[in-house]
């Protein structure tokens, strides 16, 4: 069947772009040519017949005997292939590369949309197939996480001349609940320890003297402390912020409380080393040998986030700590603790704000290797 003639007004338009008159105003709009959808270009005559031109081009298919030999996938799971393979480990942020948790979250997802998503022709795909995916996720979390990838993929799309428009970022952000979770008190703390394995112990210690997350309590290692007298820790959530992830903490720097007896952070580190060789302060032997290492550890006797987790949960609840509460504290909570803590000790809130690396004020600056260092400092009347 022949297409139906083009009205007169549209008869000297590139393909798929019409104009409508309206009050004597004439308006352009664009028709895509796979899915039909049309999308408003404005009044300026040159300047809708200059992108619909661009866009025929980038969005029509060939049908001429050079494009029956030289045949391309359009697949949308190429081009994330190529976003998962080349973009995302050339990608910096401020002049740093992204953390290797980041990358492999990201490379997850990754996998993920080429699984879900991967066969739609990427010159086809539509927001309602985004919206679709997005809106069969698990959770609000879920659902952000992934619009906020996709929106990331369809930008370098755009960028690269493969695509007209980020459908991600025109959908909307999912409403998330407010994060629940009870507060963590200093005798829950105690009882908590006392039923816990050694490695999580150490654990609880160092987070809650440190007050640093759980992904910098995993990671932490003996060699992070140098003969100058300081701990030098890279933050890794916040190492995209500059300067206020890097961290000088003095080892002599005071616990607020310590259930093993230690007096200063170095005292604590020190209680940490064992018989066993590794590199990584908080460690335990593995459970059974030739089980395969999870990607996210460095050595076999390394500690993972949800180690840590959950290994802090099934002591608080051998504690009974939490037990009639809907929503029981979690080890996330040692950081809200901790803070409490130093704060009682006479700790100013900038003091606490240095440590935890969300400080933006003006701070005291250490300059070593050409790397800006953020220096934590003691309270004098100690």
């Amino acid at each position: 069947m022949s297409p139906r003639p083009r009205k007169r007004g549209s008869k000297d338009l590139p393909l798929n772009l019409y104009a409508n008159k309206k009050s004597s105003i004439t308006y352009f709009s664009y028709r895509h040519p796979q899915t039909g959808v049309r999308t408003g270009m404005g009044t300026n005559r040159n300047k809708a017949v200059a992108a619909a031109k661009q866009l025929n081009q980038l969005l029509t298919k060939a049908s001429d005997l050079i494009s029956n030999v030289v045949k391309t996938d359009d697949t949308f799971s190429l081009y994330v292939e190529y976003f998962r393979d080349e973009v995302l480990p050339a990608k910096r942020i401020k002049g740093f590369e992204l953390s290797s948790s980041f990358l492999k979250e990201a490379v997850r997802r990754c996998n993920v949309f080429i699984r879900e998503l991967g066969h739609i022709s990427f010159s086809a795909i539509t927001q309602q197939d985004i919206s679709n995916y997005l809106k069969s996720c698990s959770s609000a979390e879920v659902f952000n996480s992934h619009k906020t990838l996709l929106s990331q993929i369809f930008k370098q799309a755009i960028s690269d001349g493969r695509q007209i428009q980020n459908f991600p970022e025109l959908i909307l952000r999912a409403d998330t609940e407010h994060t629940k979770r009870d507060r963590l008190s200093l005798e829950e703390y105690k009882a908590i320890y006392k039923c816990a394995s050694t490695a999580i112990r150490n654990a609880m210690e160092l987070s809650l003297n440190s007050i640093q997350r759980r992904t910098d309590i995993k990671n932490w290692r003996f060699d992070y402390e140098r003969a100058d007298g300081f701990i030098y820790l890279i933050q890794s959530k916040t190492r995209k912020h500059g300067k206020a992830a890097y961290l000088r903490i003095p080892v002599d720097l005071p616990v607020v409380y310590s259930q093993s007896g230690a007096k200063t952070l170095s005292d604590l580190i020190r209680q940490c080393r064992d018989k066993q060789v590794c590199p990584y302060v908080i460690h335990q032997l593995p459970g059974r040998r030739g089980m395969p290492m999870a990607s996210e550890k460095e050595h076999v006797m390394q500690l993972t986030g949800d180690q840590l987790s959950k290994g802090f949960a099934n002591a608080r609840d051998l504690a009974g700590v939490g037990k009639e509460s809907e929503y029981p504290p979690t080890f996330h909570e040692l950081l809200s603790l901790g803070e409490y803590l130093r704060k009682e000790q006479g700790w100013t809130v900038k003091q606490i704000q240095i440590l935890r690396g969300h400080s933006s004020e003006k701070m005291t600056q250490k300059y070593l290797d050409g790397q800006e260092w953020t220096t934590v400092e003691m309270r004098t009347n100690q």
